[in-house]
């Protein structure tokens, strides 16, 4: 699991859904999760979506069409050895429905009233899952490989075709093979950005120059927020005391910590933040390259 969590959402009229829809995806976004929902029409050919492997819930109307409903879509799922939870839904879920799909792992039943409700109990089961150390610590590298190449991405995109090269020997070299200092890099990147347009009374240049700081104070925080869990994560024992587990470090400089849903939801949040700034920085500067060139032509 990442933190993109991903919904199949399957119905034959999706505008019914879609206040549902946007709740959840409000709940997911506090959990510290990327929601990504395809919702799609009971009609359509489905078939192609059910088993993509990145997916972590699948939620469908019983009846999805004429010759198909929710027991036969969730038994096809099992069948293809995919262990997606599944989420069956219906106006009225009686008990003979709870019988007819009740011998299913991984399946749920609700009504519409109740369907919010049921899918954020879900979603909390799968989270408590990702709580184990070995899962969060899959969660937080690969996170930080992802953040690693956004990083390099950016730094590539400051400089001009002839010093390009030259970056990329930079960012490949001894002194720049880990996370920490292509932070410092990029930091050194975005002070001598600012320091370029201070010099200039332009009004345009005054906000660029606001934004850009704002920008580069969270990303003064990439180190503290991103290296250091990743490295803790990498240095610990796990020990369980009154059913709770705690990361005891076996490095000096990290302190242990308890693992648990504030703890884990924190450290999701925040990968998520450096990664949207990350995103806005990348943007800054395709805009600052267009208005330097505006700028030069003039």
């Amino acid at each position: 699991m990442s933190l993109s969590y991903r919904i199949l959402w399957i119905d034959d009229n999706p505008t019914t859904i879609r206040s549902k829809v946007n709740q959840i995806r409000t709940f997911l976004e506090k959990q510290g999760f990327r929601p990504v929902i395809d919702v799609i029409e009971s009609g359509n050919n489905i078939e192609s979506h059910l088993l993509d492997p990145l997916l972590d819930l699948i939620v469908t109307d019983y009846r999805i069409h004429d010759d198909l409903n929710g027991k036969e879509v969730a038994e096809g799922i099992r069948e293809s050895d995919v262990m997606v939870d599944i989420i069956l839904y219906s106006q009225v879920a009686g008990t003979d429905l709870y019988k007819e799909v009740g011998t299913l792992d991984g399946v749920y039943i609700s009504n519409r009233q109740g369907l919010e409700d049921k899918i954020k109990e879900v979603i909390e089961i799968t989270i408590r899952r990702t709580q184990r150390v070995s899962s969060m610590r899959g969660i937080v590298i690969s996170e930080a490989i992802d953040i690693e190449n956004q990083i390099e991405d950016i730094i590539l995109s400051y400089y001009d075709t002839r010093e390009k090269e030259l970056a990329k020997v930079l960012l490949s070299g001894d002194g720049c093979n880990d996370l920490g200092p292509k932070i410092r890099f990029l930091n050194s990147t975005l002070k001598d950005i600012i320091a370029s347009i201070k010099s200039s009374d332009q009004a345009t240049e005054k906000k660029m120059q606001q934004k850009i700081e704002l920008l580069l104070s969270t990303a003064k925080k990439l180190e503290n927020e991103v290296c250091k869990p990743r490295d803790m994560l990498a240095h610990v024992e796990h020990t369980i005391d009154n059913n709770t587990i705690f990361l005891k470090s076996l490095k000096s400089g990290y302190e242990d910590i308890k693992i648990d849903t504030g703890c884990c939801q924190k450290m999701r949040q925040s990968f998520m933040k450096h990664a949207s700034n990350l995103e806005q920085i990348k943007s800054f500067l395709s805009k600052w390259h267009e208005y330097k060139k505006k700028v030069q032509k003039n």
